[in-house]
């Protein structure tokens, strides 16, 4: 019987170990389960947070794709200012290089109307309209040329004689410089007072 004795004692403590081993498997399971429930927990707070984030996103590019039109717009108003400017500057160019070429054009004589086409030609770079113009001048130059020549020379006009430009007392009253100037204008005259 002591074996038996030995075999019950055996047997209680080998009852024992599964006891404690499904006592460590409940703690475990209960652990376990209240892990799972706090992550259950997280997971809903994380989804939660996932749903507000979808949400302030689609807010965001909701505004996004509001704003977006209204950028383009305002881009296109400033591209559209920007060429204004651009084509106002030019035009402020393009004048103030047309009255400095007029103004050039009138100090050598041009008249206004022809300086005008002709600075409006030269800015533009239309050469045939600047020859044109210069021809014109030309022309215009050398008929008043004549004209003037006619009017300052007496013999031109028809006289025959040079004695309406300068008298014989007025020829001898001159000086130096004035006779040269009477031998240059009026060589015929010049002769005819200074035979004797």
């Amino acid at each position: 019987m002591a074996n038996e004795s030995e075999k019950t004692v055996n047997p209680g403590t080998e009852n024992q170990e599964p006891e404690e081993k499904e006592t460590d498997k409940a703690v475990s399971a209960k652990e376990l389960e209240a892990r799972i429930k706090q992550l259950e927990a997280e997971n809903g707070k994380l989804r939660q947070a996932n749903t507000n984030a979808s949400a302030d996103a689609s807010k965001w590019k909701k505004q996004y794709q509001e704003m977006l039109p209204e950028k383009e717009r305002l881009e296109k108003e400033q591209e559209e200012q920007n060429a204004a400017l651009r084509n106002e500057l030019e035009t402020l160019k393009a004048e103030r290089n047309v009255a400095k070429h007029k103004s050039e054009l009138l100090s050598i004589g041009f008249e206004d109307e022809l300086a005008q086409e002709v600075a409006e030609a030269i800015n533009a770079g239309e050469t045939v309209k600047i020859f044109e113009g210069l021809r014109r001048f030309i022309a215009a130059h050398d008929k008043q040329l004549r004209e003037n020549a006619f009017r300052t020379n007496p013999t031109l006009q028809g006289g025959g004689t040079v004695a309406k430009a300068y008298t014989k007392e007025q020829f001898d009253k001159m000086g130096y410089k004035e006779r040269v100037k009477v031998f240059e204008e009026y060589p015929e005259l010049y002769s005819e007072f200074t035979k004797q």
